[in-house]
């Protein structure tokens, strides 16, 4: 049978080729739509992950005037190491609290602007922040007000000799030895995003008290003691618990005052799969109307076959074809169609979604979901949309059929 349907499809090259062109259309439509959408998918998931499910972010917020001025009536001095002590006692469903304060402070005659950061010594474990040389800071740095730093991958390239194990770098007028040296972070920075991670490559940090002299200013200037507070909890279970504990916490020592936010990247990683599950939906809804579009012109072609080959019909039912070898000639036919149309088009969206990753820039994944659906889907389309035709021809008086010139 596929041998009878194959001969007939070449007896019409160029019907056959634009009838198979709408398919392709379609499913290069389905699998680049799709492709983009799960790219974007995975590296927002990505950047998430990279937070830490089981963490908690406490994050400091800038005020206006007229709300430095009611904080002030409070007496809220934003986050403070007070507040990451409340948390660590107050909450039974956290494991360990870190912190951290973004430093206005500059490395002198370097050439280079790294962030500089004030941190306490639990910090690289509860991100996960590896060491490639030496070692990250401790608690003793911290009582001790231990002058030592540790530099992210690429200041250190960028200090050159001065960026070795060892050396010493002037931050203001502090000298700070380098003890340690971290290992490189593919981590892809969004700095608007409250979801964003911090890219630890361009970043030194230094042990937290030892930013004493800007401490003072800070309060005198009324700012945060802190700039951010990461709580890390003892499962994923309990995240989304320990965050409203956290919140209720917070809203007494800071009396209502919303001079902070607080970041759960569970929370922000089910939200974006649910909005992203969305958005492929949609991307898939406006791809199968290309493919719909593509399966009426193979009915209209197959109508058109259906009438040239009525004679053809009526001879292979005087032979004693039934109506359901018609049937399924044409529903071959169609298929056929159709799955050659399906493989060229994968073939094609595949190379498209590496044409809009290389020159766009954007990130991009052709999965097996993306492949299987519109194949399937391009199957489907040829058995709907051949059906009418075939049952049409199988439905033919054999001697009116016979007789027709």
């Amino acid at each position: 049978m596929m041998k009878i349907s194959f001969r007939s499809l070449l007896q019409h090259k160029l019907r056959a080729s634009l009838s198979i062109f709408g398919i392709i259309c379609g499913v290069m439509a389905f699998l680049t739509m799709i492709s983009i959408g799960e790219g974007a998918r995975e590296k927002i998931i990505h950047q998430i992950e990279q937070l830490g499910i089981k963490n908690i972010y406490v994050r400091a917020v800038a005020l206006t005037e007229d709300q430095k001025l009611r904080a002030d009536e409070h007496l809220s001095k934003g986050l403070s190491v007070y507040d990451a002590d409340r948390i660590r006692s107050g909450c039974r469903y956290i494991r360990d609290v870190g912190y951290l304060k973004e430093l206005k402070q500059s490395l002198r005659d370097s050439g280079i602007s790294p962030q500089i950061v004030a941190i306490s010594s639990n910090y690289a474990q509860l991100l996960n922040i590896s060491i490639a040389q030496g070692r990250f800071i401790r608690d003793s740095d911290i009582r001790y007000k231990s002058l030592i730093c540790v530099a992210g991958d690429e200041v250190a390239k960028s200090l050159g000799a001065k960026g070795k194990l060892g050396s010493h770098i002037r931050i203001e007028d502090q000298l700070f030895k380098i003890v340690g040296i971290l290992s490189r972070s593919d981590k892809e920075i969004k700095q608007s995003s409250v979801m964003s991670a911090r890219n630890h490559n361009q970043m030194i940090f230094i042990p937290a008290g030892t930013q004493q002299p800007e401490a003072q200013t800070a309060q005198k200037k009324n700012e945060a003691e802190l700039t951010e507070i990461v709580a890390q909890t003892i499962n994923t279970d309990v995240v989304v618990k320990a965050g409203s504990i956290i919140a209720r916490i917070l809203d007494v020592s800071h009396k209502n005052i919303d001079d902070y936010q607080i970041v759960i990247p569970q929370e922000l990683l089910r939200q974006a799969e649910k909005t992203q599950s969305t958005f492929n939906i949609t991307l898939g809804a406006i791809a199968g109307i290309s493919l719909l579009v593509g399966g009426v012109g193979i009915m209209n072609i197959m109508l058109a076959t259906v009438t040239e080959r009525t004679k053809e019909i009526g001879v292979r039912r005087a032979i004693g074809a039934t109506q359901q070898d018609i049937v399924v000639q044409f529903l071959t036919e169609s298929v056929m169609l159709t799955v050659i149309g399906g493989i060229a088009g994968i073939g094609i969206g595949a190379a498209a979604v590496r044409i809009v990753s290389a020159f766009a820039g954007w990130d991009t994944a052709v999965t097996l979901f993306a492949i299987a659906v519109p194949l399937l889907m391009s199957v489907l389309v040829g058995i709907f949309f051949g059906l009418y035709p075939a049952f049409r021809a199988a439905k033919m008086d054999p001697v009116a059929a016979l007789r027709h010139e």
